[in-house]
């Protein structure tokens, strides 16, 4: 009965919780994301994949990457200010996470060329 019982604690877990692809980063991978979000001044915050979210226009003000308690991996965090003037800070799924590449928003996990699926085709910028 105990099995059963965790088991179904872990499928609820699985399906309240967003996908992470790439949140759980190496050093480098953590390094370049960095810097190419250092020279961002707008980021879209979207996981299209994940029921009722809906896409968050960011002002970027700081981003940094802190390391796991484990040492072995690295995390971005994003600090900035939604389009209500609300101060945000998220550790981020570069997946998730869309810049502006000509007229499109692209997934930085894509532009960086990591291996994901942001669940979603580069659509139009968000003006």
């Amino acid at each position: 009965m105990k099995n059963v019982i965790l088991l179904f604690a872990l499928l609820c877990t699985a399906l309240f919780s967003k996908a992470d692809q790439l949140q759980a980063l190496t050093q480098a991978q953590a390094e370049k994301a960095v810097g190419y979000l250092k020279k961002e001044s707008v980021v879209v915050l979207w996981c299209s994949c994940c029921d009722n979210e809906t896409p968050k226009k960011i002002t970027v003000n700081e981003v940094f990457y802190k390391q796991y308690p484990d040492g072995k991996y690295y995390s971005v965090v994003l600090k900035g200010r939604d389009e209500r003037g609300n101060e945000v800070e998220e550790y981020v799924d570069l997946a998730y996470v869309f810049v502006k590449k000509g007229k499109k928003a692209k997934s930085l996990g894509k532009v960086l060329k990591f291996e994901c699926d942001p669940c979603t085709k580069p659509f139009d910028w968000l003006t």
